[in-house]
């Protein structure tokens, strides 16, 4: 049986519990020359390539504030995070708590979106905060080892005034220090986009009564037909909640203009298991490539395409995934291969040795993209997309690539290692969809560039031309 790294499946690092006590000078409330109505408050979070962080805050002050009187130290922000443990060793549950103080890098005056005004005075203070994947604190996930998925933490955030700021008639403001009884509201960007109410429900044959729930987006266009784009989630982003299989690793982006210009836009279906996608039906990791969920997830695709059939173009349905989602976009292929235009699969755990003859002969005329790294500590290389993809290969697979990384780095230039090593920050190993989500992936595995009509592409130009 293929051993499952437990952490190495989460988008998210395992969470230390901390504890930190904090000293701070508040400015008191009862000096105010204005009476202001309660503030209140936005958190705004964003998918970030490790997962879901909190980078701003858009604090409702109520009052016409002049924006000169504002700076960077004006405010100080504390968080705490709360969420479930549990101890192996004496079988118990237990509450978890981490604490900090977070970095601030910018405060100005926004609208309620946090997007900034230019203009002098305004009703919203939008603060900026650092965020880095090693920075626990500023995550809206813990990953639970119980369940081995990431879920919500809950979160409790306090601003506090340090310094007296004015309004338009120049009264001093110092009240606009928070309590836990502050409203407040959490805004999930880029995740309004898509509507995550979708349910399916199958009974199969051999397992039962079988519930999925899915994310879908669909963006609105003049009545054209859309291709599809499928995302499967990894052992990490199980569950009944799709927004953590959007939001654990960046699946977002596929909605966002740097993946949906390629394809003149493109409809996302991200479904979700509630457990596994490598679930063999008995609650433990498949050993032969079955999965208890392969008819009900085929059903679930081809009832979302019946039911959208006005909108989506049944000749480019594009499936990929990473890592159980990479295991069950092949099994998928296996079992519907003359159905989707192509896939994408990355750091996939689906291993050579289940694939007979005849599975290659399914999957050799299958346009395929795989993408994985060396440094995976999860999913062996040597086991699984390499000697597939050389299979394929050798089995004369006229449209199959294979990118292979030796690590997975950030490319962004905004997060480095740290402690005086400046040196792109890296990632774990298994986690090779950060590039896919980036697109980020150029080469094929001879290190030459994957070309079509003799230009050379990414795997999202790449993926956008491929039709049935």
């Amino acid at each position: 049986m293929m051993k499952m790294n437990k952490g190495l499946f989460s988008s998210l690092l395992v969470l230390a519990v901390t504890s930190t006590n904090f000293a701070f000078t508040n400015v008191s409330a009862n000096n105010s020359d204005s009476e202001s109505a309660q503030p209140s408050y936005s958190l705004i979070v964003k998918g970030f390539d490790w997962g879901p962080s909190v980078y701003k805050i858009v604090l409702n002050t109520g009052s016409t504030i002049q924006g000169n009187t504002l700076a960077k130290d004006s405010f100080k922000i504390l968080v705490e995070r709360n969420y479930p443990m549990f101890n192996f060793e004496t079988q118990s549950s237990y509450d978890g708590f981490d604490s900090g103080s977070r970095k601030i890098n910018n405060t100005y005056l926004s609208d309620e979106e946090g997007n900034k005004l230019d203009q002098q005075t305004g009703q919203y203070i939008t603060i900026e905060m650092s965020v880095h994947p090693d920075l626990a604190t500023a995550s809206m996930f813990n990953f639970d080892l119980q369940t081995f998925t990431n879920q919500y933490v809950d979160l409790q955030y306090t601003i506090i005034q340090q310094k007296a700021l004015k309004d338009a008639e120049g009264n001093v403001i110092n009240d606009l220090t928070t309590t836990k009884e502050t409203p407040h509201t959490v805004i999930e960007q880029t995740v309004d986009k898509f509507d995550t109410t979708g349910k399916f429900n199958y009974k199969d044959s051999k397992y039962g009564d079988i519930a999925l729930t899915y994310a879908s987006y669909v963006p609105d266009t003049d009545e054209k037909k859309l291709p599809l784009i499928i995302w499967l989630h990894g052992a990490g982003e199980g569950g009944t909640d799709p927004r953590i299989a959007l939001l654990g690793n960046r699946v977002t982006a596929l909605a966002e203009d740097s993946v949906q210009k390629f394809f003149g836009d493109a409809a996302v279906l991200v479904p979700q298991t509630p457990t596994f996608w490598m679930n063999n039906g008995t609650g433990q990791y498949t050993q032969d490539g079955s999965s208890m969920y392969t008819n009900a997830l085929t059903a679930l695709i081809k009832q979302y395409v019946k039911d959208n059939k006005t909108n989506i173009d049944t000749k480019r349905i594009y499936i990929g995934g990473c890592s159980n989602g990479g295991f069950m976009t092949l099994n998928m292929l296996l079992a519907n291969p003359d159905y989707f235009a192509a896939a994408y699969p990355s750091a996939e755990a689906y291993l050579d040795s289940w694939l007979t003859n005849k599975d290659i002969a399914k999957l050799k005329n299958i346009p395929i993209w795989f993408t994985a790294a060396g440094a995976d500590q999860t999913v062996d290389t040597a086991k699984n997309t390499t000697p597939t993809y050389k299979r394929l290969i050798a089995a004369g697979a006229p449209n199959v690539h294979y990118s292979y990384f030796d690590t997975v780095l950030d490319k962004s230039g905004q997060y480095v290692k740290g402690n005086g090593n400046n040196s792109p920050y890296e990632y774990n190993g298994h986690w090779s969809w950060i590039y896919v989500l980036n697109n980020e992936v150029l080469s094929d595995y001879n290190d030459k560039p994957v070309k079509v009509g003799g230009k050379a592409v990414t795997l999202m130009e790449w993926l956008a031309k491929q039709t049935k």
